[in-house]
């Protein structure tokens, strides 16, 4: 098995059409972004200072990313810093790489002395409640119910 980085996408950015096409077929087509939606805003993460893409990368090729971005759920402006996109391949699936990306997100967070990390799920409560996560609320969207998770990163 060939070596297991991670690195920020801004580090690797001939991986961002991999990365755009995962979170555009995952979740912005469903949400009505078109691809290039979703390219501009990675290419926005990989721009903004507070922001971060992290990418597992297995010899030559990425596997899984997570990102750390200011705003993921238009109905809570009010929380700020949150774990977003997190996406591996299924071939890796049940292999600890979204553990790995995770706790990477999780790190950079607390080297920048955020507090309070939030989340959203629709169906991975039992995956990030294995990570430390914490149930803080459910909540509707477009018919699909959603949970809201909270972890301090430096936990």
């Amino acid at each position: 098995m060939p070596a297991q980085h991670i690195l920020k996408l801004s580090d690797v950015p001939h991986h961002l059409d991999t990365v755009v096409h995962w979170n555009h077929e995952q979740w912005g087509r469903k949400s009505g972004r078109t691809l290039q939606n979703s390219a501009d805003w990675f290419r926005q993460i990989m721009r903004n200072p507070s922001e971060d893409c992290m990418v597992m990368i297995s010899g030559d090729k990425v596997i899984g990313m997570a990102s750390l971005v200011d705003h993921d759920l238009e109905s809570r402006q009010d929380l700020r810093h949150w774990l977003a996109s997190v996406y591996v391949v299924p071939e890796q699936r049940g292999n600890g790489v979204a553990g790995g990306l995770v706790a990477a997100v999780e790190r950079e967070a607390a080297l920048r002395g955020i507090p309070l990390l939030h989340l959203y799920t629709e169906n991975a409560d039992a995956l990030y409640e294995k990570l430390g996560w914490s149930v803080s609320e459910h909540f509707m969207l477009d018919e699909d119910r959603f949970t809201l998770m909270i972890k301090d990163p430096a936990d």
